[in-house]
């Protein structure tokens, strides 16, 4: 006849909207985790990039005699980037050729970082 059990559980409705709710807010919030991540790979060198400038200008010499600086988030001496004795020359201005700025990859492929000729750090977005 009747069954007095009670059902417990969620509908097929209610699942649907939970999961149509959840990709609403994930598809809002990726944008800005993407953008987190290139400004934290950007100031990550740039933090190293700092750190690095005052050990080149408090040595008073660009030369090869450099200590040898542990560069984990910028590409530094790796394929196609700049080695150490570039970048320390960049930062007392001597560029190569006829550059005005020393482009550096950073750990997001869409994030550079260059020196200018004041011997500043900013962002670049590569295409």
């Amino acid at each position: 006849m009747y069954n007095n059990r009670k059902v417990s559980g969620f509908t097929l409705i209610e699942l649907l909207t939970v999961i149509a709710i959840v990709s609403i807010l994930s598809g809002l919030g990726l944008p800005a985790y993407l953008t987190y991540l290139d400004h934290s790979a950007f100031g990550a060198c740039q933090r190293e990039l700092g750190s690095f400038k005052t050990q080149v200008l408090a040595s008073d010499h660009l030369d090869d005699t450099l200590v040898p600086f542990a560069f984990g988030a910028c590409a530094i001496g790796g394929d196609g980037q700049p080695n150490q004795a570039a970048v320390a020359a960049a930062f007392g201005g001597i560029f190569e050729g006829e550059n005005t700025a020393l482009l550096i990859d950073t750990q997001r492929q869409s994030v550079q970082a260059q020196i200018t000729q004041q011997g500043r750090v900013e962002r670049v977005v590569a295409p």
